[in-house]
């Protein structure tokens, strides 16, 4: 059993005050899993984009606005947002202090594909 730890991942910059760390996917031996660590700073966002398949987005710390689809909503602490496959999807962090939220993906290659707003 593979343990994987988080400082042994390389950090992404996803856009300004946006970073993310790949903790599992098909790189570090998953065949169907893919689950990344993003922290958004104030005022930062989450870019909207979509992905074919869902996406469960487990908000562990922090407030944030959500784009689901048409829909947006706020989101704190204990909330799961769910995205469907293809539907649009993204963050914005408007309060004074960071989020992260724990991304899922039932796929070992998350695909993603920005969307113009």
């Amino acid at each position: 059993m593979p343990i994987l730890d988080k400082n042994d991942v390389p950090m992404e910059e996803l856009s300004p005050g946006t970073h993310r760390w790949a903790l599992v996917d098909g790189s570090k031996g998953s065949e169907s899993t893919s689950v990344g660590d993003v922290v958004i700073g104030p005022g930062a966002k989450v870019a909207t984009h979509t992905h074919p398949t869902e996406e469960a987005m487990v908000i562990l710390e922090g407030e944030l606005e959500a784009i689901l689809g048409d829909d947006v909503v706020t989101v704190r602490e204990g909330h799961t947002v769910l995205a469907p496959p293809g539907v649009k999807h993204g963050f914005v962090n408007r309060s004074g202090a960071n989020a992260r939220v724990l991304a899922i993906f039932p796929t070992a290659h998350m695909e993603r594909t920005l969307v113009d707003d």
